[in-house]
């Protein structure tokens, strides 16, 4: 077992294709395709040019449905909360060819239903830092919710989580 298993005790990007993945057009299949104007949740080519200037080997893309305010939600089963451990990630948008049209995105984390996190994201050059705490749910089970808004406009608004866990603060390195 590595350092980055014992310290992650839930992987989203090894989970996604288990999470319920749906959009305002219904449930969507994770995977499915990227032309999807209902929108998609999938795990792009590794190394995608992000706003920052990056590349990461694994990434989770998610595109809301496309239109003005559409919106995805992945919905992942959590067995159990270790004590300690928060919601972590890194999220931005792929750079385009060209200058970037996103109008952004609305970012809300909940876990049973509660809000736990709530954020905009606009294309700025650099990634945003996600830590929420789950101290409330600790060794308990339950469901985290990730749902994906477009800020207006749903132009562009290809989000991607770079590196989402649940884990100690600190822990797994990014896969760079």
């Amino acid at each position: 077992m590595s350092d980055r298993d014992e310290a992650v005790s839930f992987d989203l990007i090894r989970e996604a294709p288990r999470a319920v993945w749906s959009s305002d057009t219904g449930r969507l299949r994770f995977g499915g395709n990227r032309d999807n104007p209902g929108g998609f949740a999938i795990h792009p080519r590794p190394f995608l040019l992000l706003e920052d200037d990056t590349r990461h080997a694994e990434l989770l893309e998610t595109h809301p449905r496309w239109t003005d305010n559409g919106w995805i939600r992945g919905e992942f089963w959590v067995p159990q909360v270790v004590p300690g451990h928060r919601l972590l990630a890194e999220i931005g948008f792929i750079q385009p060819i060209g200058e970037p049209r996103t109008s952004g995105v609305r970012l809300a984390v909940r876990f049973d239903g509660t809000t736990l996190h709530e954020m905009t994201k606009l294309y700025t050059g650099r990634l945003a830092a996600i830590e929420v705490d789950l101290a409330a749910y600790a060794g308990k089970a339950g469901l985290l919710t990730l749902e994906v808004t477009a800020n207006g406009s749903s132009t562009q608004a290809w989000l991607v989580w770079v590196n989402p866990r649940i884990g100690a603060s600190g822990s797994a390195g990014k896969n760079r």
